[in-house]
């Protein structure tokens, strides 16, 4: 079972560690990443109209969405 370490411990006055995992850190990582891959979606869009219609001035705020998506 991987919820308790007892071979750390060993006898029987042994405590059992359980590890468990906070909702709150669960929920805000998936909306990090949800951002982080809203973020390389439009910065994959201005590189791409960038490189079609020829401007050059796109690039920049494509290269800040990428910040941001890191």
């Amino acid at each position: 079972n991987c919820s308790y370490f007892k071979h750390f411990t060993p006898g029987e006055t042994s405590e059992i560690f359980e590890v468990t995992t906070q909702k709150e850190y669960s929920i805000s990582a998936a909306a990090i990443a949800i951002f982080s891959v809203g973020f390389a979606i439009i910065g994959t869009i201005c590189v791409l109209c960038s490189f079609r219609k020829k401007r050059d001035y796109l690039l920049k705020p494509a290269s800040m969405f990428y910040t941001f998506a890191g």
